[in-house]
Parts: C-alpha cells; structure tokens; sequence
C-alpha cells in the first residue's frame, strides 16, 4: 500500500509539473489567410510578383503565418490585446477600407475621430495619395471597369477619371509642385512608368524596358522618380530623371525590394522587402548605403509612407491577422496600431 501510495503521489506532481510547463510556455497559433490580389496587391511571396502585377494578380497567394500566443499561468488566455491604446497623432490619415462592397477611400483624424468614408461607391478604390498642397487626392478605381487614376477633391466631391484608358492605369505620385503625377501602366504591353499632367494630358512614357517597372515615386526636390523593377531578374529599386534618362539601381540584394518612397528631405528611402524572410519595412540612404530594418513581426508589413516632418513612417500589415495601419518612429521603436477594424485597412498616406 506504501508503494502504490508513493506512486500515485509522483503521478500527480508530474500532472501538476505538465500544467505548470503549458502555462509558461507559449503555445503556437497558426493563421492561414487566403486572398486574391488585385493589380495594386502587395506580394506575400516570390510567386506574385511586383505588387501590381498584370498576368499575376488574378492568382490567389496564401500567408501561413505562425506565432506566439500568451498565456498564464496553469494556460489562461491573457485579456485581448486588440483593444485600442491612446493615440494622438497630429495629422489626419487617408487609407483603403475593403468592405463587402469593394474597398472605399476613407479619412480619419490622428486619435481615430471623424472617420468618413469618401468615395462609398460600387467597385474598388484604393491607393489614396495627397495633393501637395492637400486640396486633392489622386486614387485608383475601378469603378468604370477597368483600373484608372481618379483625382477628387479632399472631401471626396469631385472625383474625375483622369486616365481612361482601357489598360490597368494604377500607383499614383504627385510631383512636388502638384502638377504632373507618375503611374505605371501597361498600356503598351508589359508594366512601365508614366507621367502625366495632373488633368490628366500629356501622358509620357518615361520607361523602355522587356521587364515590368512598378510604383513610381517622385524625389521631394522633383528630379528625379524612383521605382521598383525585375529588369535584373528579381525585384530591386531604381532612379531615373523625370525624364526617364540616367537610370541606377540602388539595391543589389537576391531578395526583393518594392515601393520605395522618398524621405521628405530626399535623403532615405523608405521600402519593404523579404530579405530577411518575410515582408518588413527598411530604410537606407538614397544611395543604397545604411540600410535598416525598422519592423520586427511574425506577420508581413508593406507599403511605407513617410510623415510629412520625416519623423514617422506609416504602413499596412498582417501582424494581428487581418490587415490594420500602424506608425512607427523612422528609427524604429514606438510601434502604434492606428486602425481597428474587421475588414482590411491598406494603403494609408498622411494629409
């Protein structure tokens, strides 16, 4: 009896052991998302590839994303952690929201009030981007059939199709004095960078190339437009004059480099890559040199828009499941979730 009551003993504080190890450890929670991108999606591996891609963007990507879960003690779940922290940004925000009816273009103040939805039209409208003197913001719709560039008062009256044209017009870039704006477009066969004026006249064909240039973006001092392409085989970034000549590639990486965006003083380039595995925000200076991962998440973060003083960098991302905005410090550190939303929220740019 002596035996079989020693043994019973050590069962339970094994058992009890085991409970106290699930507690503590953490256990693992797998997120499988599935989606089809449109012609202006991100990529979420090397399949897909540009971000806005033409044969590519009817194929449908999955994300397998596994991370952390945090539990307590004896395997408690911890309180949710979506609930929304103060915020009190400075400025208002213009962002992408993907309702049942197809996306929408959406503003909302820095600590979250006054969210209003702009366009709330049948069809998707996304890509937001200020004017430079903030009266206007240039969009991408499909709401006619086919994707165009559309520029709308910063109320959202007033929106006018500025390309019309049959082929995929898409990623919009205002020129610094507000009167010419960069896209691509594969207009002419394979994706290429364009520009127009901001009425949409005068359409030039800045790129020349077998490859695919993607998502313009003007340099502050309006010399120059940077772009990613896969011209040297996998996606990298590059500069040319506005017009079209004297073409360098900035980034040398097997990995791929997208959306560069230009730092307002035109000294860094903010842009998302997966050389480190999966999609994270960087940044380097405008000649490649210096380059600094500024994201750290078990999810996928895209699309980097700088603050107008340069101070913080706006994106999108898959971190907490469906995709919601954050800010960070251009350094780094001081990550701040902006939107809390069921549906997906992309796309956000800074007034």
């Amino acid at each position: 009896m002596k035996q079989f009551n020693t043994a019973i003993t050590c069962l339970v504080l094994i058992f009890i052991v085991a409970i106290y190890l699930t507690g503590c450890s953490p256990r693992q929670e797998t997120i499988i998302i599935t989606a089809t991108p449109s012609p202006n999606e991100e990529p979420t591996d090397e399949s897909s590839d540009s971000g806005d891609t033409g044969a590519q963007a009817t194929v449908p990507f999955v994300i397998v994303e596994t991370r952390p879960t945090p539990t307590q003690l004896f395997g408690a779940p911890l309180p949710p952690t979506d609930i929304p922290s103060p915020i009190n940004l400075a400025r208002q925000f213009v962002f992408a929201r993907d309702l049942a009816s197809g996306e929408d273009i959406f503003v909302m103040n820095g600590n979250r009030s006054g969210e209003t939805n702009l366009t709330n039209t049948p069809g998707d409208d996304d890509r937001p981007v200020w004017s430079p003197n903030k009266s206007q913001i240039a969009f991408t719709s499909n709401r006619t059939g086919n994707f165009d560039i559309w520029v709308m008062n910063s109320d959202g009256s007033n929106p006018r199709n500025i390309t019309n044209n049959p082929a995929t017009d898409v990623r919009s870039s205002w020129s610094p004095d507000g009167s010419q704006i960069a896209f691509h477009s594969n207009r002419d066969g394979n994706f290429e960078v364009y520009v127009m004026n901001g009425d949409g006249s005068n359409v030039r064909r800045l790129t020349n190339d077998s490859a695919n240039d993607f998502v313009p973006s003007w340099s502050p001092d309006g010399s120059q437009i940077a772009f990613h392409s896969n011209r040297d085989g996998n996606y990298e970034i590059y500069t040319m004059s506005t017009t079209g000549q004297n073409v360098r590639r900035i980034t040398n990486n097997p990995s791929n480099d997208f959306a560069p965006e230009w730092s307002p003083d035109g000294s860094r380039f903010a842009f998302h890559s997966n050389r480190d595995g999966n999609y994270e925000i960087y940044t380097m200076n405008s000649d490649g040199n210096n380059s600094q991962r500024i994201t750290n998440s078990f999810g996928d973060d895209f699309s980097p828009v700088w603050s107008p003083d340069g101070t913080m960098i706006t994106f999108h991302s898959v971190r907490d499941g469906n995709r919601e905005i954050y800010v960070v410090d251009a350094f780094g550190g001081n990550l701040q979730r902006v939107t809390y939303n069921p549906a997906d929220d992309t796309s956000p740019n800074w007034r």
